[in-house]
Formats: C-alpha cells, sequence, structure tokens
C-alpha cells in the first residue's frame, strides 16, 4: 500500500510539471505554438519561427499564419488576402521585406515603432547608396540584411557609394561593414587601372592648386581680416538655430534606421493568467491527446 501511495505521488508530480511546463508547446514570446509556416512566393528565404513580415514602402504587414495582408486604411486595421487597392501596382517579387522577430505578437499594434525603424525607402539610403548592393530584405532575428542570390542579382536595385562620400554616418553591423569593404575590393579589382590614372590626376590637380592658392594668399588675407568679425558673429548666429545644433542627418523621424525593433515585454503575447492559463479540464484534453501522439 506503501508503494502504491508513493507511485501515485511521483505520478502527481510529473503530471504537474507536464501541464505547467507544456513541455515546450507553449511559448510566451509568440501566439500560440511554434511551427512553420507557408512561405508566400513573393517572400526571402524563410526563417524558422518567423510569423510575420513587414513592407516598408507600403506600411503593411503580412501574417504567414493566416495568409493575410494587415493595413491601416481610415483609422482601422483590415486583414485582407490581397494588399491594399492603393498598391494594386507594388510589385511583391521585388519589394524590400523585413522579417520580424519571432518573439513579436500583432506588430501592427505597435506601428509607430515599425514606421520609425524601418521608414519607407528607407534601405535606398542605407544600402543601395552606401555601397552595399544587392539586399532584398533585412531578418531582424539575425540582425543582417537578405541579399539577392547570384542568379537573381539581376533583379536588384542598382547601387553605388553617394552616401559614403557625403559622410552621411549610418551606423551598420560588422557584417554591413565587412560587406561595403569587400564591394570595395572588388570595385578596386574590377578598375584598378582607372584609380591608378585618377590618383596621377589627383595628384598633379594639387601641384597646380597650389601655385594658384600662394598667389591669392596674399589678397585673401585683407580679406579674411575684414571678414573675421562678420564671420564669428554669423556662427554665434547659426549655433543658435535648432538646425545647426542637430547632426548631420542620417534617420527619418529622429531615431537611427535600419535597426532592430526592440521586442519589449508589451509586444509579446503574453496573455492573462486567466486566459493563458486555462482551466485544469483544457489542460488535461490537451495533455492526453499529446500523449496519445
Amino acid at each position: 500500500m506503501k508503494k502504491l501511495n508513493e507511485s501515485v505521488v511521483v505520478v502527481a508530480i510529473l503530471f504537474f510539471v507536464f501541464v505547467f511546463t507544456g513541455c515546450g508547446l507553449y511559448n510566451y514570446g509568440t501566439s500560440g505554438v511554434q511551427t512553420s509556416y507557408a512561405n508566400p512566393q513573393w517572400a526571402p528565404p524563410y526563417y524558422a519561427g518567423a510569423r510575420y513580415y513587414y513592407l516598408p514602402d507600403a506600411e503593411c504587414y503580412y501574417d504567414l499564419s493566416s495568409r493575410e495582408f494587415i493595413y491601416l486604411e481610415r483609422g482601422q486595421w483590415i486583414y485582407s488576402q490581397n494588399m491594399p487597392s492603393i498598391y494594386a501596382d507594388f510589385d511583391l517579387n521585388n519589394s524590400f521585406a523585413i522579417v520580424l522577430n519571432v518573439n513579436v505578437y500583432r506588430p501592427w499594434m505597435h506601428h509607430q515603432y515599425y514606421v520609425s525603424h524601418y521608414p519607407r525607402y528607407y534601405y535606398r539610403d542605407y544600402y543601395d547608396h552606401s555601397n552595399i548592393p544587392y539586399v532584398r530584405g533585412f531578418n531582424e532575428n539575425g540582425r543582417k540584411a537578405i541579399y539577392w542570390k547570384e542568379n537573381e542579382r539581376s533583379r536588384a536595385r542598382s547601387w553605388d557609394n553617394q552616401n559614403q562620400r557625403n559622410d552621411r554616418g549610418f551606423k551598420y553591423t560588422k557584417d554591413d561593414r565587412q560587406q561595403q569593404r569587400n564591394t570595395d575590393n572588388e570595385r578596386r579589382g574590377e578598375n584598378g587601372t582607372v584609380s591608378r590614372n585618377t590618383r596621377s590626376d589627383r595628384t598633379s590637380d594639387k601641384a597646380s592648386g597650389q601655385k594658384t592658392t600662394r598667389r591669392t594668399e596674399s589678397t585673401n588675407n585683407d580679406d579674411r581680416s575684414t571678414r573675421g568679425d562678420n564671420q564669428n558673429t554669423t556662427r554665434q548666429q547659426r549655433a543658435k538655430t535648432p538646425e545647426a545644433e542637430k547632426p548631420r542627418s542620417t534617420n527619418y523621424y529622429g531615431r537611427t534606421i535600419g535597426n532592430p525593433v526592440k521586442v519589449e515585454k508589451q509586444m509579446q503575447d503574453k496573455k492573462e493568467t486567466k486566459t493563458n492559463t486555462r482551466t485544469k479540464t483544457e489542460t488535461k484534453k490537451e495533455t492526453k491527446s499529446t500523449g496519445r501522439r
């Protein structure tokens, strides 16, 4: 009898451990069971556990679970199998898509975070004009850009190093910086002779420029002395203006763009205790069904 009671106690303990841990079935980070979803044809390569995509150019979300687009229209969130009518000509196959963090739930309820971190067409400045080519999207989970495959690079957008020349000063990850270096090295390898010629031309231009500057130094000195007081006053006036106080703008909404949105507690599927713990009968039924499997 004593052995029977001990076995009953052990079984009861195991049962409660099984119920409250859920054996990995329940995850507060996402809604419901962690599973893999069918990836649409237009989307980037699927990341395990991801449920949502964000399309910044249309300020629109896509739910892999329900296969619906979620977008804001006249102050209401619309759930539809199709893109909004205003974006009827939107090319999903070449769209810039963001794989949202696997821990986020219903991201459109925190739309301000995503609009500020990923403004419309932000990737053109952040990637295309910063010497980082062939980017088709961004994965928040790996904090890395998603690139077109080599056989798909013909679909990529044009790119250059305009923002590097203008010293925009974006904050890039180590992977992005490495990609910039690789691109610079490829360019130098392809156009090595051109770069050498341009360097020699620059040195000759500098030599000729030095002669002209020496001639004009004496005349400029007089002008500088007369304009010195005026320049000091104008500099003081400029420093007081809000535009001068701000550094060179590298963002759109006062925040650094391109970085993953930090998933805070209120952005997760943390339901109330009543709904989350469920009743004992429901949990017993689910544990029995999983046990049979």
